[in-house]
């Protein structure tokens, strides 16, 4: 329980920096950033991961809206545990490699997968209003879903192909998580990059 109430603490410390700070920290949704911190205490990382999570995406996002060349607002950075996936549609490889360099510059990244779309004709980015409605969808269908722990989970959908990535204890859960996405009508198609890591006894 005392772990918990840090954690807690420790996520409406990160509410106050994203708050405060300039540039792309200062364009989180503070309403989004309350849901997830609502979800830290209940997740499988230790207070180190959560506090160097948030250090990493922030850092990453910096990086990128500081480079025009590197089109942030194409890109998600999802971040679990220290592992990082970069999801989303840019519109050269170079923009591509820019991202994936940022990243992998962080020490901190334990491992990096490089899932952005490069575009090569119009409509492949995507619309970025159903792409939001379908990640709402997604978050609505794994917290109904018993037995699967969606607070240890991130995803991002674009143009209908999702990207999942965080933690499952087991590959039912894993399994699991990606039938209830396949079930959204607006989904064409999964990625899975969940990492599983057994409940320790």
């Amino acid at each position: 329980m005392r772990q918990a109430r840090l954690k807690f603490l420790l996520a409406w410390g990160a509410i106050a920096t994203a708050l405060a700070a300039p540039g792309a920290l200062a364009q989180f949704n503070p309403f989004t950033i309350l849901g997830e911190v609502v979800s830290t205490a209940m997740d499988v990382r230790t207070m180190a991961e959560v506090r160097n999570d948030i250090a990493i995406s922030a850092g990453v996002n910096q990086t990128l809206l500081d480079d025009e060349r590197a089109q942030w607002k194409g890109v998600t950075v999802l971040v679990f545990a220290q592992h990082v996936v970069l999801a989303g549609a840019v519109r050269t490889a170079e923009a591509r490699k820019i991202a994936e360099d940022a990243a992998r510059s962080d020490e901190r990244v334990r491992s990096l997968r490089n899932d952005l779309i490069v575009i090569k004709k119009p409509g492949e980015e995507g619309s970025f209003v159903r792409d939001k409605a379908t990640d709402v969808k997604i978050n609505a269908k794994l917290t109904a879903a018993e037995g699967v722990s969606s607070v240890n989970m991130r995803w991002k959908t674009v143009n209908g192909e999702v990207v999942l990535m965080g933690v499952a204890r087991s590959d039912e859960e894993a399994q699991l998580a990606v039938a209830k996405i396949r079930e959204i009508e607006e989904v064409k198609g999964v990625k899975s990059r969940l990492r599983i890591v057994p409940k320790k006894e």
